[in-house]
């Protein structure tokens, strides 16, 4: 079986990722998503870990 895997880089986008991470969920639904932040000063990391809980998508 194949499998998918997204990897989504991103610096400060906290304003964003959550949408982004939704998308991939519905669009992908199979795919294991992994954010890859580059030391935001944001909180990205915080925000994609709480919405990859909250749209049930593998990755991290």
């Amino acid at each position: 079986m194949d499998s998918i895997a997204v990897l989504v880089p991103c610096y400060n986008e906290s304003k964003t990722v959550s949408k982004v991470i939704a998308d991939f969920a519905r669009c992908l639904p199979e795919a294991s998503v992994y954010i890859y932040d580059n030391n935001s000063s944001d909180g990205t990391a915080d925000v994609a870990c709480a919405a990859l809980k909250k749209f049930g998508v593998r990755g991290g």
